[in-house]
């Protein structure tokens, strides 16, 4: 994709926006600094109304006059709990708190378009609706950002974002239509036992066994009850238990994850799950308890507004056919209210190919420009 003079002008500035994010990072919704720093660089863009949302969410608009139509831009702005490794000079001035995942990058375009929608108002045939939205990561953002009118006054008819993605090569963009990303659920199980000696067991009810078979059995939920032409995925992350090495646990709690492309089979394996649980409880007395903490539906990209996104790409080599990925995205929650398109915006491997997540992320910044470029043609201006 050709990127404009205008648009390889901002480059510095893009920059200088990220990496000044970068070393401010927050998580979840305590982003008062993130919120303080963009509501300062739109305010120079001079939108017709500026508002917090979502607690430390901004929602920016910019009415065009005789516009039938609002498209809305969403960046996620939240950073992860994690050590930066890297020894850049924009490292992150937040110990245990990291931009691992390119929030800083989604949030640099958004910031770039508002100065493009601001030098262009005499250009635009839509109202436009930026958002920058807390708690991605696993806290439910957009959920809260819906709730509070994120997609009313005015209404939006549609909605567009992107992720910094590795694998997909710098400068293309990743798309596809229907299933993109997957529906996920993250879980907590609490065992209940019955406390007792190690020296006499028969008294008890081990929890920590118990809880070794209960792993063991859920294993099978994917392997036996999934046809292997579909896809899914069950892990269990973490496991705590017990109080003593002489002393049998009374309880244990395991925390995971399920993800699936199928909102029918989520269903049946969640039930599966819960039938697992009910036959350990009659063989054993133990109690079980299942909690899902966080529900994210699958990321689906309509048909129509993929093949509308072609037409703003130079030529079809732009774009790179990706497969649907197990990763989750709260995007899905705004395609459930109104059509929105989400696309991985290409980093080829980002520095030393390092993943998302990772104390050692890092890009190479131009590749921005796509982004900033994509939704500028998607305004058409």
């Amino acid at each position: 994709m050709v990127i404009s003079d205008r648009v390889n002008d901002l480059l510095d500035d893009i920059i200088k926006t990220r990496r000044e994010l970068h070393q401010i990072p927050e998580t979840g919704f305590d982003l008062y600094d993130t919120q303080r720093y963009i509501m300062g660089k739109l305010a120079e863009c001079k939108p017709d109304s500026m508002r917090k949302i979502a607690s430390t969410g901004v929602k920016a608009v910019f009415y065009t006059n005789g516009a039938t139509e609002t498209v809305a831009f969403r960046a996620d702005m939240d950073a992860l709990n994690a050590n930066e490794a890297n020894q850049t000079v924009y490292r992150s001035k937040r110990e245990g708190k990291m931009h691992a995942c390119g929030h800083d990058g989604h949030m640099a375009i958004l910031l770039a378009l508002a100065k493009l929608i601001s030098e262009n108002r005499d250009n635009l045939t839509y109202n436009v609706v930026l958002l920058f939205q807390p708690g991605e990561e696993g806290c439910g953002g957009a959920r809260r950002m819906i709730e509070e009118g994120a997609l009313q006054s005015p209404h939006i008819d549609r909605i567009y974002g992107l992720h910094l993605w590795p694998s997909v090569p710098k400068g293309k963009i990743g798309v596809r239509w229907g299933y993109l990303m997957a529906q996920t659920s993250d879980f907590e199980i609490t065992v209940g036992g019955k406390s007792a000696h190690a020296s006499t067991p028969q008294m008890g009810i081990d929890a920590i066994v118990i809880s070794a078979q209960l792993i063991n059995m859920l294993q099978t939920v994917i392997t036996r009850n999934v046809d292997p032409h579909q896809d899914a995925l069950l892990t269990l992350g973490t496991i705590c238990g017990g109080t003593s090495h002489n002393v049998i646990a009374d309880k244990v709690k395991i925390s995971g994850t399920l993800r699936v492309f199928n909102n029918a089979l989520f269903d049946s394996l969640i039930e599966r799950m819960k039938s697992v649980m009910d036959g350990l409880n009659l063989a054993t007395g133990a109690t079980f308890e299942l909690n899902e903490q966080v529900h994210y539906p699958c990321v689906s990209n309509p048909r129509s507004m993929v093949e509308e996104f072609y037409t703003v790409l130079d030529s079809m080599d732009d774009a790179v056919l990706v497969e649907p990925a197990m990763a989750a995205e709260d995007f899905a929650e705004y395609q459930e209210k109104t059509d929105g398109l989400f696309f991985f915006l290409g980093i080829g491997g980002g520095k030393g190919g390092v993943p998302l997540h990772s104390g050692n992320f890092d890009f190479d910044e131009d590749a921005l420009l796509y982004g900033i470029e994509a939704f500028k043609r998607i305004l058409n201006i």
